[in-house]
């Protein structure tokens, strides 16, 4: 028996021939169906984008239903983009939805912590919740966080969000922790130089603002502004006379400005009743602690009431021993230390006691107690 040969065992020219036109077939099936799938990934997110724009115009109307509305549909065809899930977080924001806020963000940074926007706006959203504490985290996560445009300026503008709040909070030692960094980063532009130089004045660095100030005026000679907050500056340094001379300048190139007006005034005051300044003689020291020991006991006189404490009844006796004595010049240089000593005793007493805060009308006195308590 002839065994087959090789030439009949192998495939005929009408198999090769249909074997490539399946090939061909699934090639032209595949290109065909990756076309259709990128048109239509195309299209969705086309869609996706003019849903997106619909939403922020619809925000910028102040029309958050809607807008939230949008940009949901916007994040359901494109649920990893993260820049519509920030603007839906954002839209609930600025709706005072803090809790659908507050969850998405948190997804958001799960898959991120370095965002930027993200902890920014959140901390946004705790500081309305009134996390404070945790608000200020998410803050420092801002501003050293991954920015991917004007990542400087972002960063600036959420520092100074943090320092609104410490302002609010009246953290002096936080505020000038993010002061001191703000003052190398921040534009150089004359007001933001003012901004800062203020803030300096809440955080207790007098000698930092007055600095600034000064090197505005160097630049500048007839800024009211810079003579007014230097002012404010001597003024919390407790230098009254050069505080007066720069609130007088403030005054002269802005002679409307109450504000400056009060602040002149108030330099002025304390001027008047100091009795440790350079120059005086012995009566008018001695004059001047019986005006402060007068002033003392006024204030003092309306939290005592009808029934005031052991300690406040013996200091207005002693006050109204005081005032009422007529002594030799001679013995008014001791009296002089011992007035303003009771002054002090009377003032520390007011502050304790009395439930009201300093009024208006006695910040000369404070203020005059102040220094001398401090040297």
């Amino acid at each position: 028996m002839e065994s087959p040969s090789i030439a009949s065992s192998a495939p005929g020219p009408s198999f090769l021939g249909t074997l490539a036109l399946v090939f061909v077939a699934i090639v032209a099936l595949f290109a065909i169906d990756t076309f259709l799938a990128k048109v239509e990934q195309s299209e969705t997110a086309a869609q996706a984008a003019r849903l997106f724009r619909e939403g922020q115009r619809l925000a910028q109307e102040c029309r958050s239903a809607d807008s939230i509305a949008r940009l949901r549909a916007a994040l359901a065809l494109s649920r990893d983009n993260p820049e519509y899930q920030l603007a839906l977080a954002d839209a609930l924001f600025r709706a005072g939805r803090l809790a659908d806020a507050d969850a998405l963000l948190t997804t958001m940074l799960q898959n991120d912590a370095t965002d930027g926007g993200a902890n920014l706006l959140m901390a946004r959203v705790l500081a309305q919740q009134g996390k404070l504490e945790a608000a200020e985290f998410y803050y420092h996560m801002a501003i050293y966080g991954r920015w991917p445009q004007d990542a400087a300026a972002n960063r600036i503008r959420a520092r100074f969000e943090l320092i609104d709040l410490l302002v609010k909070e009246g953290n002096r030692k936080a505020l000038l922790a993010e002061l001191l960094p703000l003052q190398d980063e921040a534009p150089v532009d004359l007001e933001t130089r003012r901004r800062i130089a203020h803030l300096f004045l809440l955080a207790g660095s007098p000698g930092r603002a007055a600095d600034m100030f000064r090197q505005i005026l160097r630049e500048n000679r007839e800024d009211a502004d810079a003579y007014a907050g230097l002012g404010e500056a001597e003024i919390a340094s407790g230098n009254y006379r050069i505080a007066e001379t720069n609130l007088e300048m403030a005054a002269r190139l802005k002679p409307a400005e109450e504000d400056i007006r009060k602040r002149l005034e108030l330099a002025r005051q304390v001027l008047a009743l100091d009795p440790m300044l350079r120059g005086l003689g012995a009566a008018e020291r001695y004059r001047r602690t019986r005006e402060l020991v007068e002033l003392a006991l006024d204030s003092v006189k309306p939290c005592a009431g009808d029934g005031p404490s052991g300690t406040l009844q013996t200091l207005t006796d002693e006050a109204g021993q005081a005032l009422q004595r007529r002594l030799s010049p001679a013995q008014q240089d001791e009296a002089t230390e011992a007035n303003l000593e009771l002054a002090e005793r009377l003032w520390q007493a007011r502050q304790k006691e009395c439930k009201q805060t300093t009024q208006p009308g006695e910040e000369p006195l404070a203020l005059v107690l102040a220094k001398d308590s401090a040297k």
